[in-house]
């Protein structure tokens, strides 16, 4: 059964969708917009519910250009500010940092770590932190981005058919590969002294042209912690989530255990025993509230971001 579980919150101003480097600016591209009729060459199949309505092209594909060759430091040349923020890795002792700095402007980073081929992606209008397994049937998938929305949410494409992807689905939307989901793996997004305190191993990955520390807002009253297990989704406000005590979220037939680490802060789920899910711990990763809506309404339990203690 696919496993889909991250964490969202509102939209706040300073953040804004498929922002370009300078680079990008400096090339005058970037001015293309269209919408998905006049994208992609019909009849290429789409998922069940598509909507054009809900596809907008802003930028040609990778305009804001994606890392394809990643390169990486050990933690003590990072340099980094100790509350910036990062998105953790760890697969068979291979362990790496993606600093936000640097997704914001980049978005996407093909890599492999510990042997597995993995898509690290960074909406920043959604807030959607993400790691995927670019692995399927067809074999192992290379991604850029496509430069456009889905339901405010930014969009892949796979160099190998043309296929479009949602990145909060993680889920191909158009083209051959229609159907096809790439696994969710669990990462975390924090700060970087807490991750380096936890994995003073890590590596961490570095650009060539300066990267400004990430200066957007951090999880606050309008976020939830979201899940998806298969079809059922729900999610809770994020500040409802206590330090020292879990608290249950029913997705669909299972209930999880949602906790906060008191000291890092990092939220963290748990399937119960005997579901035959995966692993124990559920990945926990971080969105906004408002792009988690757009894609499961009326799934947030609780009460609303203005009346949270």
């Amino acid at each position: 059964m696919f496993l889909h579980l991250f964490v969202v919150c509102s939209l706040p101003i300073l953040i804004l969708a498929c922002t370009r480097n300078q680079s990008v600016e400096d090339s005058g591209a970037g001015q293309f917009v269209g919408s998905f009729d006049e994208v992609i060459e019909l009849p290429y199949p789409t998922a069940p519910g598509f909507s054009d309505a809900d596809f907008h092209q802003l930028l040609q594909p990778d305009d804001i250009p994606p890392i394809y060759s990643p390169e990486f430091v050990p933690a003590a040349s990072a340099n980094l500010p100790q509350d910036e923020l990062v998105i953790g890795l760890s697969i068979e002792s291979d362990t790496r940092a993606y600093p936000a700095g640097i997704l914001f402007n980049r978005e996407m980073v093909n890599d492999i770590v510990g042997g597995v081929p993995v898509l690290v992606s960074w909406c920043p209008r959604c807030y959607t932190a993400l790691v995927h397994d670019r692995r399927t049937d067809d074999g192992v998938s290379v991604f850029g981005n496509h430069g456009a929305l889905y339901k405010g949410a930014m969009t892949w494409f796979d160099h190998e058919s043309g296929s479009i992807w949602s990145q909060p689905l993680g889920a191909a939307l158009a083209g051959p590969r229609v159907g096809t989901n790439l696994p969710l793996i669990p990462s975390q997004l924090t700060e970087w002294s807490d991750w380096l305190e936890s994995h003073p191993e890590t590596r961490v990955l570095v650009v060539t042209e300066p990267a400004q520390p990430f200066s957007g807002n951090r999880p606050g009253p309008d976020h939830v912690v979201g899940v998806v297990i298969g079809d059922a989704a729900a999610a809770l406000p994020y500040l409802q989530i206590p330090d020292h005590t879990a608290v249950s979220l029913p997705v669909g037939d299972i209930v999880l255990k949602i906790r906060r680490d008191a000291l890092s802060g990092v939220i963290r789920a748990t399937l119960p025993e005997g579901t035959g899910i995966g692993d124990h711990e559920v990945p926990v990763l971080i969105a906004y509230r408002s792009a988690w809506l757009k894609f499961y309404p009326g799934s947030v339990v609780g009460n609303p971001p203005n009346s949270v203690q």
